[in-house]
């Protein structure tokens, strides 16, 4: 039988390497991935928001680039999780990643949480509505695509 120092350090090395299970705790994760992509060739700034449908009170993620390649690169793939009790119930959210080829969004999007803060209709966009589900993964992707 291992002495109680030998198994407490095992328990150290288990817990260092990411493996130990949450050991009784009610935490759950619930966590959001976004994807975009674009494949076509305007410019101009680029602008992200995923907000719950109460105006963005719940939830919000906002973010803005000079541009669409470099949100990309920067919220792209990206995971972000929170913490939360079982009461805490599931949000629906609206996301949303633009390019500002009209140049419009400098001054309305000055503040992210604006609601003034929208794609004008001939900017290339994806818009994507889900549910963040407690307790787990919840995946959206945004396709951007050029206006006819």
């Amino acid at each position: 039988m291992p002495s109680p120092r030998r198994c407490g350090l095992w328990w150290v090395l288990v817990a260092a390497a990411g493996t130990l299970p949450s050991c009784g705790s009610d935490d759950t994760q619930t966590c959001l991935e976004l994807t975009i992509t674009y494949a076509g060739s305007k410019s101009g700034a680029a602008y992200l928001r995923v907000a719950s449908d109460d105006g963005g009170q719940t939830y919000f993620i906002g973010g803005n680039a000079a541009s669409i390649q470099f949100l990309i690169l920067v919220e792209s793939g990206g995971v972000t999780c929170s913490r939360g009790s079982v009461s805490r119930p599931d949000i629906p959210l609206t996301a949303a990643v633009w390019i500002d080829v009209s140049g419009a969004g400098a001054a309305t999007c000055s503040d992210l949480h604006s609601p003034q803060c929208q794609p004008s209709p001939s900017d290339p966009q994806a818009q994507q509505s889900a549910v963040l589900r407690f307790g787990q993964l919840t995946r959206i992707r945004l396709e951007v695509i050029d206006p006819p």
